[in-house]
């Protein structure tokens, strides 16, 4: 298993900042057979130019296709080699070990697909909370994704994998087929749908908590799931109902639980606009009660004082009372 090849497929748009700390990242791996594609969607060169600085690197441009990240990665496994194709965003940058762990898990013939830890909190806090993660396709097309940051150490069988941190055995993607380019603009779905593909063919789907990534996501930092532009949740609803139909087919359960999502995400909505229309009050409100006491401040002299304590002599700390040094012309007066 150790001499086969790795496939490191890297999909970027426009973050040269990112791609180049992931490329450390993943050069510094230790596993010698590697080769490493990055399958450029930028508008601009800068991207290209970092990729030009490691001659160990593959660049294969995709120009015209921003917000298709199946077709980048269909792009970037046809320029590939490798016995196993890992997939990992610009934005993942891998911890050690990551390559290594990732090899151990293909020793069994049975694996098909391996994926790992997302890790989406900085250090130390990310290791606060453990326990397994819950990645789970349920049988009228809900797909839920949970817990993928979690500390853990027991490898488990798993419905579908992250898209930012996941591979696949090249045999089983020559019997399932690559990425769906249906899946557009937030491509929601894309990796779900392939692993269910690579599972239903008969192939095990594993999870390794010591595969990990370190995540970093503008729109999850600044643009809550339920807060996205609405051509966002566009999308995302189009390719939860195309995932769905597509796996589970056109039957009652299929539009029964659809419909029963639909009703969950409009709840969420309607609970965030409650939030904000009575936070935007008790914000407003908080600025009379603040204008007022800052006129208050303005006219009342003891309220100046009071806003700015002395500092007093001897102050208590515990129960022990904390005396002041004393100075050499203090005890020349005693």
């Amino acid at each position: 298993m150790a001499d086969l090849t790795i496939s490191i497929i890297i999909i970027t748009y426009n973050r040269p900042f990112l791609l180049r700390h992931c490329l450390e990242r993943v050069l510094a791996q230790p596993y010698p057979p590697k080769e490493i594609i990055v399958v450029d969607s930028s508008s601009n060169d800068e991207s290209e130019q970092v990729v030009a600085q490691y001659p160990e690197v593959n660049s294969v441009r995709l120009r015209g296709q921003r917000n298709n990240m199946p077709q980048a990665r269909n792009k970037g496994i046809a320029a590939s080699s490798g016995a196993i194709l890992t997939f990992i965003d610009n934005d993942s940058m891998v911890q050690p070990g990551w390559l290594a762990s990732l090899v151990n898990a293909y020793h069994a013939v049975t694996v098909g697909a391996v994926g790992g830890r997302v890790i989406d909190m900085p250090e130390p806090y990310c290791d606060q909370v453990s326990g397994s993660p819950r990645l789970v396709v349920l049988p009228w097309g809900r797909v839920i994704r949970k817990g993928t940051g979690l500390l853990s150490t027991a490898q488990v069988e798993v419905d579908h994998l992250s898209g930012g941190n996941m591979s696949f055995r090249r045999e089983a993607l020559e019997q399932v087929g690559c990425f769906d380019p249906n899946y557009t603009l937030t491509n929601l779905r894309e990796e779900t749908d392939i692993c269910v593909r690579v599972k239903k063919a008969g192939w095990r789907v594993v999870f390794v908590p010591a595969m990990a990534v370190t995540h970093f996501s503008l729109r999850a930092m600044y643009k809550p799931y339920y807060l996205q532009r609405p051509m966002f949740q566009f999308s995302n609803g189009r390719n939860d109902m195309y995932f769905a139909i597509k796996h589970f087919g056109l039957k009652p359960r299929t539009f029964a639980g659809q419909l029963i999502d639909t009703g969950r995400c409009c709840g969420r909505a309607v609970y965030l606009t409650f939030l904000f229309t009575t936070g935007l009050v008790a914000h407003v409100a908080g600025r009379i009660v603040g204008l007022g006491v800052g006129i208050a401040w303005h006219i009342n002299s003891q309220l100046r004082e009071m806003s700015a304590p002395r500092i007093g002599r001897g102050e208590q700390v515990g129960t022990e009372q904390v005396p002041l040094p004393v100075t050499p012309q203090s005890e020349s007066l005693t």
